[in-house]
């Protein structure tokens, strides 16, 4: 759900707008001018992507009907979309702390609207980015310029504009077109020619995409016509003017009439009619012309394309419940997450904490050192031997403090005793390991006192 924006100096911004013409970049985005009936134009694109080569269509709606672009966009929602998400500042005497009293600070994570909870949130917003190449956010603020919610923007009907001096994001909402001011939008991409917007990783793989879409109807349709391939009638004798009209509808496309013969041999096709006896009439014999699937590698073809899938989206094909090979992240699941963690959700994460520490502040709060911060430790931790073996090292070394511990595993602090950093008293600096001391030059024992002797 969306809501309509705030708009600031409506009239005027629709006027110049009317106006102004396109900047350089924003022509470069649409591409060159086509004809409507273009089989590549925009307009194709707009009402259902175009065919590929494949002979199917292919756009960002089309795209999920295929389980591997699914499962790839899951595959990195599901992980952003349950980490904690947290405002954070600096606090005296170093470190980071949670800035509980800022606006946003309890709606961040939980409830970033009224109508979202903080993973739809997040799910919406890593689908439209997965999909589109952009995810947008309208940024809501109170009185004093402070964030307060977050509002998610169709992608298909946003886009960053730019007339004169003026750079702004336009939206349509319920027919209506609005202007933003781009500080107020928050917009999420990845690859991008120009640098204002993203690439669709569906448009830029479409010819992939549309070729694990026909593998899928053709698979369907083998199914649906007995899992027989393609073929021929033979006649035992020449077909006479009569016979092939009955091959044909009476306007003369090459489909069968409801009253002849190939059409009561259609009506015995279908998955309904599986396995049952077909009838073949005057001697006619039926002859199988093309490749069966087994010969044609089908099922290895459908294999490919989703290797092909997951590489656009940068996931490992054994999170798509692919067991074809090996992987080459080291060994066990452990070191697998690890690596999909590091090479695939880690720079999405980035994108957003630097979009968002940029326009969710303002300047004297960026001033003052507030940032957005993803929490990924969850998803990096090893086994529990290793963790409880690292934080040992690094707490002998004074480097991590109890608490600092038990917020990496989720845990409430001890309180201020917690926050004191430990070291092993055996330690010493390097450059005392290397020129000790000299020994301390012991105290000569005091003389006893002989009898009748007294102190001067």
């Amino acid at each position: 759900m969306t809501r309509v924006p705030r708009i600031r100096r409506q009239s005027t911004a629709i006027v110049e707008a009317a106006d102004a013409a396109p900047a350089p970049f924003e022509a470069a985005s649409y591409g060159p001018s086509s004809m409507i009936s273009d089989a590549q134009g925009w307009f194709v694109r707009l009402i259902g992507g175009g065919k590929t080569n494949a002979g199917v269509n292919v756009n960002e709606h089309l795209a999920l009907n295929l389980p591997a672009v699914y499962a790839c966009i899951n595959r990195i929602a599901n992980p952003i979309a349950t980490f904690p998400f947290r405002i954070m500042r600096p606090k005296d005497g170093g470190g980071m702390e949670e800035a509980d009293d800022h606006p946003l600070a309890q709606r961040l994570g939980k409830r970033p609207n009224d109508f979202m909870s903080g993973r739809t949130h997040r799910k919406v917003l890593m689908g439209h980015v997965l999909r589109w190449g952009n995810g947008y956010n309208e940024i809501e603020r109170n009185g004093a310029g402070q964030a307060v919610g977050l509002w998610p923007l169709l992608p298909d009907r946003t886009a960053p504009k730019r007339e004169g001096d003026r750079f702004f994001y336009r939206t349509t909402i319920g027919g209506k077109q609005f202007d933003i001011d781009h500080m107020d939008v928050v917009h999420i991409m990845d690859q991008s020619y120009d640098g204002f917007v993203g690439i669709s990783p569906v448009t830029a793989a479409r010819q992939a995409i549309g070729m694990a879409l026909a593998l899928e109807e053709f698979g369907g349709k083998f199914f649906a016509n007995d899992m027989k391939s393609g073929g021929f009638l033979m006649h035992p004798g020449k077909l006479g003017s009569q016979a092939q009209s009955n091959l044909r509808a009476q306007n003369g496309e090459r489909k069968p009439a409801p009253d002849n013969p190939a059409s009561r041999l259609e009506g015995q096709g279908g998955l309904d009619n599986a396995h049952r006896v077909k009838v073949l009439e005057e001697g006619m014999k039926f002859i199988q012309t093309t490749i069966p699937p087994e010969d044609a590698q089908f099922l290895a073809t459908r294999e490919f394309q989703l290797g092909e899938i997951a590489r656009i989206y940068d996931v490992p094909t054994i999170l798509l419940q692919s067991h074809q090979g090996t992987t080459t992240w080291g060994s066990g699941i452990e070191q697998l997450m690890i690596g999909f963690v590091r090479q695939t959700i880690e720079p999405w994460c980035s994108a957003i904490e630097s979009e968002m520490n940029w326009k969710l502040f303002t300047e004297a709060e960026r001033a003052a050192g507030y940032v957005v911060k993803l929490n990924m430790n969850a998803l990096l931790r090893g086994d529990m031997a290793a963790r409880s073996d690292f934080y040992t090292k690094m707490f002998g070394v004074g480097a991590f403090s109890p608490n600092r511990i038990l917020d990496l595993e989720d845990e409430d602090g001890i309180g201020p005793d917690g926050d004191h950093h430990f070291v092993q008293a055996g330690y010493v600096p390097i450059d005392q390991a290397l020129r000790p001391p000299p020994p301390p030059t012991p105290q000569q024992p005091a003389r006893p006192k002989s009898e009748g002797e007294t102190e001067t």
